[in-house]
C-alpha cells in the first residue's frame, strides 16, 4: 500500500466540511481506505490507500473523490482542446519499444502547495504505478521555455549534453549516470543501454533525459509558471495513457485548461491525451445478487454517482455507466458492483447467520509436518525457515549435479535467483557458511515444501513435503547422521532401510539411498571434499533429504 499525506484542516478547508477525525474514518471505512497515523501537533494526516487506487495518490485525487462520495461535489469531466502542437517520436526510440503520451496546461495559478503537490504525485506514482521508474517515467516543464516541435529520441550517451536539474554546469549522459546523485540512483536502469532517451525542442534545447532527470533550463516548475508541458515515458502505452490521464486530471482540478497534442511516429499519429470515456453496461438484477441486498434503480444509481460514475438509465433493469478516465481499476461488471456497495456502505448490511456450517480442522499434512518438526528439534536440531527461490549455481554447480525437474524464473529482478527450489540441503548449506564463526556441532534442518517440474498436470509444477538435515562437526560420521533419521522414522512409525548408493555430493562409499516403506525416497551420506571446497567450508559435514510426501 501507498501513503499520501496531508494536515487534517486543510482538507476539511477545502470540501467545506467539518469533520472529525472519528467520522473521517468511518466514512474511509466504508469507502475502503483507513487511517495509517494522525500527528495532533503538526496536524499531519496519513491514509493508506490500496494499490488499485492510483488515483488517491494525490491530496487532490482524494479530495475529488471524498466530495463526490460525500455527495459535496458532483464529478464532471475535464474539457480537451486542441493545442495545434505535435511531439514526434523518432525511429531511435522506437527502436527500443518506448513510448510518450503528453499534454499542455494552460492558465494555470500555482502555489507552493499546488508545486510541493506536483512532486508528491510524480514520486508516487513513479515508485508505485511505475515501478520505480522502469514502467514509466514523468517529467513537467514550463511551457515558455520550449519550443515546438517536439522530438523524443535515443542517442549515445556521450552525444547527449545539457545541464541536469540541481546543476549549473553542463553535463553529458554519462557523466549524468556516473557523477550525478539522480543519475546515481537510477542508473540501473539505463546501464544495459547503448543509447539514452531524450526529449529536445526545434531549438535543439534538451528537455530531459527520461527516466533519469529533466534540465535545468526548461525542467523546473515555479510559482510563476502559468502553462505546463506534461510527458511519460515508458514500454507500455496503456501504462502511459493511464498515467497522463491522472496527471492532466489534477492539473485540471487546479483550474488549468487542458491541451491536446499528436503524437507523430514513423507509421501513425495519435492524440494525447486520450481521454476517451469507457462505458460499461451493468444489471440491477446481477448487483443485488452479487451483493445480497434490494437496492433500487434510482439507489443504485445514487451509490454509483458518489463513485464517481455517470450514469444513464437503460430500463428498469440495465444501467450504462461510464467510467472517469483515471478509475484505472474498473475492468470488470464485478468493480462497477464493488463500487456500488462502497456507496452504500458496507456497515449498512445487515449480517445474517448462515444455515450451512463447516467444522474445519487441520489438513493431516500440516500435522504430519508438525509431527517431524517437532521430533528433530527434540533431537537437538535447530530449525530454519529457507526461501523458496534459488540459483542453479547454489542448487546444482555446487552440488556437482545436472539440475532436473526444475522450474525456471521468466523474469528475475535478481539475476543470482533464477529457479524455484527442488531440494533444501541447498539452503542449509547457505546457513552452514554463514554461520562458520558460531560454534560447533551445527545441527540445522528444514521442513519444507519444494517445487518439482510435472508437466502432467495443468499447473506444470507439483509440491512436496521435504526433510532435510546437515551436521556440521570434525567427528561427524555416517553412523551418527543414519542413527538421527532412524529415531526419526520410528517416531513416525515407518521402516527404515538404507541401501548402499553413490552420489555426486558424498564421498564414494559413504553415502546410501534411503528406503522408507519399500520406496526410495531419499538419500544420506557425507559430504564430499569438493563440495565443502565449492561453499568454501572446512568443517566435515553429514547430512540428508527425504521425499516425504
Amino acid at each position: 500500500m501507498a501513503v499520501i499525506d496531508f494536515e487534517f484542516n486543510r482538507l476539511k478547508k477545502e470540501i467545506g466540511k467539518d469533520l472529525s477525525l472519528e467520522k473521517l474514518e468511518e466514512i474511509l471505512f466504508d469507502f475502503g481506505l483507513e487511517i495509517d497515523s494522525y500527528d495532533k501537533e503538526t496536524d499531519l494526516l496519513k491514509i493508506e490507500v490500496t494499490a488499485e487506487r492510483i488515483d488517491l495518490l494525490s491530496f487532490v485525487g482524494f479530495k475529488r473523490a471524498l466530495e463526490s462520495y460525500l455527495s459535496l461535489k458532483k464529478y464532471t469531466p475535464f474539457s480537451l482542446k486542441d493545442s495545434k502542437q505535435k511531439v514526434i517520436v523518432d525511429r531511435s526510440a522506437t527502436n527500443y519499444g518506448n513510448h510518450t503520451m503528453c499534454a499542455i496546461v494552460k492558465n494555470l495559478n500555482l502555489d507552493s502547495e499546488k508545486i510541493k503537490e506536483i512532486i508528491n504525485v510524480q514520486e508516487k506514482l513513479h515508485l508505485t504505478y511505475g515501478r520505480k521508474r522502469k514502467s514509466v517515467a514523468i517529467g513537467v516543464y514550463p511551457l515558455d521555455k520550449i519550443t515546438f516541435p517536439i522530438t523524443f529520441m535515443a542517442d549515445f550517451p556521450e552525444n547527449i549534453k545539457f545541464i541536469p536539474l540541481g546543476e549549473t554546469k553542463e553535463m553529458t549522459g554519462f557523466d549524468i549516470i556516473k557523477n550525478h546523485p539522480t543519475g546515481q540512483e537510477y542508473s540501473y536502469l539505463v546501464k544495459d543501454k547503448q543509447k539514452y532517451l531524450f526529449f529536445k525542442d526545434s531549438n535543439e534545447k534538451i528537455l530531459s533525459m527520461p527516466p533519469i532527470i529533466n534540465s535545468q533550463e526548461t525542467g523546473r516548475v515555479l510559482e510563476s509558471t502559468k502553462e505546463v508541458f506534461l510527458e511519460c515515458t515508458g514500454q507500455n502505452l496503456t501504462k502511459l495513457k493511464n498515467t497522463m490521464n491522472i496527471l492532466t486530471s489534477i492539473f485540471a482540478d487546479f483550474g488549468g485548461e487542458v491541451y491536446s497534442l499528436e503524437i507523430e511516429y514513423f507509421d501513425k499519429k495519435i492524440i494525447s491525451p486520450d481521454v476517451s470515456l469507457r462505458k460499461m453496461v451493468v444489471s440491477l438484477k446481477y448487483i443485488n445478487q452479487l451483493l445480497g441486498i434490494k437496492l433500487t434503480l434510482k439507489e443504485a444509481i445514487a451509490n454509483l454517482e458518489k463513485m464517481m460514475f455517470i450514469c444513464n438509465k437503460q430500463s428498469d433493469d440495465l444501467i450504462e455507466v461510464t467510467i472517469p478516465i483515471f478509475r484505472t481499476d474498473i475492468l470488470h461488471e464485478n468493480d462497477v458492483v464493488d463500487d456500488v456497495l462502497r456507496g452504500f456502505a458496507i456497515n449498512n448490511i445487515t449480517p445474517t447467520y448462515s444455515d450451512v456450517h463447516f467444522n474445519g480442522e487441520r489438513l493431516k499434512e500440516s500435522i504430519f509436518q508438525e509431527q517431524i518438526i517437532t521430533s528433530m528439534v527434540g533431537m537437538g536440531f535447530i530449525e530454519i525457515l529457507p526461501f523458496i527461490l534459488s540459483s542453479k549455481k547454489d542448487s546444482f554447480e555446487n552440488f556437482n549435479i545436472k539440475g532436473e525437474k526444475y522450474i525456471p524464473l521468466g523474469f528475475s529482478a535478481e539475476s543470482s535467483i533464477n529457479i524455484v527450489g527442488n531440494w533444501i540441503i541447498p539452503k542449509l548449506f547457505k546457513a552452514l557458511t554463514n554461520n562458520q564463526h558460531k560454534s560447533f556441532p551445527q545441527k540445522l534442518f528444514a521442513c519444507d515444501y519444494v517445487v518439482l517440474e510435472n508437466k502432467e498436470l495443468d499447473t506444470l509444477s507439483e509440491n512436496k513435503l521435504h526433510l532435510a538435515a546437515v551436521i556440521a562437526n570434525s567427528k561427524i560420521s555416517f553412523t551418527e547422521i543414519s542413527s538421527y533419521l532412524l529415531s526419526l522414522t520410528n517416531v513416525l512409525g515407518k521402516t527404515l532401510r538404507l541401501k548402499e548408493k553413490d552420489y555426486p555430493f558424498y564421498i564414494k562409499g559413504r553415502s546410501a539411498a534411503v528406503i522408507i516403506n519399500d520406496d526410495e525416497v531419499g538419500h544420506i551420506g557425507e559430504f564430499s571434499p569438493e563440495v565443502l571446497e565449492k561453499h568454501n567450508y572446512t568443517m566435515p559435514v553429514c547430512g540428508f533429504e527425504i521425499d516425504f510426501s
